[in-house]
């Protein structure tokens, strides 16, 4: 019986890595956490685009918007912001990824951030 769960999970390790085209579309912040705390903040603006050909444009509250390229790393995100100079790189872990949810985590001023991310539909404004 232990044989047949170490299979299929040591086959992810090696073959469940992202691709572009698995985190592409439009997602919309629906949670947030920092160092495993619910923070009750507005994520009405918070969205994140990310194309198939691999650009990405980050919103969040307020007039924050950065922008550029991503690549996909097995289940991480590098993203180039080249909106400032000289440009950063942020990198991204993504913890969980279904059809209509993305789970992401980064650190900020040292402290683990979580985003919970739903794809927004055709008909969400």
């Amino acid at each position: 019986m232990l044989r047949h769960l170490i299979l299929p999970a040591f086959i992810c390790l090696f073959s469940c890595s992202l691709h572009e085209k698995d985190v592409a579309g439009e997602w919309r912040a629906v949670a947030f956490f920092e160092n495993g705390r619910s923070l009750a903040t507005n994520l009405d603006s918070v969205s994140l685009r990310l194309s198939p050909e691999g650009g990405y444009e980050f919103r969040s509250q307020g007039f924050y918007r950065e922008s550029g390229s991503y690549r996909v790393s097995v289940r991480y995100l590098f993203m180039t912001d080249t909106t400032q100079t000289p440009v950063k790189e942020h990198i991204v872990k993504v913890l969980y990824l279904s059809s209509d949810t993305l789970k992401i985590r980064m650190s900020y001023d040292n402290k683990e951030q979580v985003l919970f991310l739903a794809r927004r539909q055709m008909s969400d404004e």
